[in-house]
């Protein structure tokens, strides 16, 4: 019964696993073809393999590294924005007892409840009140604002978990709550500082409607704006939107692969408390 129940549990994992590759095996295949092979077998491979729609996407006017240019400039400072808030939030909720503690920690954490949709006409008119409309900024801070309510969670629950007597010695040495952060907390909390790493790279490399809603300049677009465009010239051209997506998705594909046990490392720590 054993062995069946762990055959069985293959055999599902297996089946989920073809289900969710597929479209990326199509995409990926679909990238090598010319347009008249895709269209006759879109899932067979390629008879044979031609590398002139990879060669167009990455040579045409330099428009792509134009959009990854665009979305390595915006995820850096979103994450670094993210990075110095959160943790920033992390320390005063989580070593400073002051009177409204729980509930403004519950304030942000509501954050997570509200999607981007639901907000996004009120972002619209405040960053046009404030002249961001059309610039990187504008769909950095917004990004930066959306990922806070996560991030300020796990650093806060990864703070708590620090024992007391470590913050008792340094104030014994008249260290106070920055000296502590500086010193101890931050040595010591890389893996939590690499999962919200990620989690925010992840959702700033991928996000569609923000910059949709914020950039109007074919200069300042991002990779999933460049392949909107991409799928307007190429309408029938099926091949070359399936080599641009392609593209696109190799960056955060080897990140998340190689980097995805911090992530689950990190949730983990920074969930134990709230």
């Amino acid at each position: 019964m054993r062995n069946l129940s762990r055959i069985i549990r293959v055999l599902t994992a297996s089946g989920f696993a073809i289900v969710m590759f597929f479209p990326l095996y199509t995409n990926f295949i679909g990238g090598f073809k010319t347009n008249g092979q895709l269209l006759s077998d879109p899932f067979g491979l390629p008879t044979p393999f031609t590398f002139e729609p990879f060669q167009t996407i990455l040579g045409r006017s330099g428009e792509f590294w134009t959009f990854f240019y665009n979305s390595v400039v915006i995820a850096a400072v979103t994450i670094l924005l993210t990075l110095f808030c959160s943790m920033a939030a992390g320390v005063a909720l989580s070593r400073i007892s002051f009177k409204g503690r729980t509930l403004l920690f519950n304030f942000f954490v509501m954050g997570l409840l509200f999607p981007l949709t639901v907000a996004i006409l009120p972002l619209y008119l405040q960053l046009r009140n404030f002249g961001l409309l059309g610039t990187r900024a504008g769909v950095i801070l917004a990004e930066t604002a959306f990922a806070l309510p996560l991030s300020i969670f796990i650093f806060t629950g990864f703070f708590k978990d620090i024992p007391w007597e470590l913050q008792d010695a340094v104030a014994m040495d008249g260290g106070g709550v920055i000296t502590f952060a500086l010193r101890v907390i931050l040595p010591i909390s890389a893996p939590v500082m690499t999962t919200v790493t990620i989690i925010s790279l992840i959702m700033s490399w991928n996000q569609f409607l923000l910059p949709l809603v914020v950039l109007s300049n074919e200069q300042t677009f991002t990779i999933p704006l460049g392949v909107m465009q991409y799928q307007g010239q190429f309408t029938t051209g099926w091949n070359y939107i399936m080599a641009f997506i392609t593209i696109s998705i190799i960056p955060m594909a080897l990140f998340y692969l190689f980097l995805q046990k911090y992530i689950v490392a990190g949730l983990t720590a920074g969930a134990t408390k709230g």
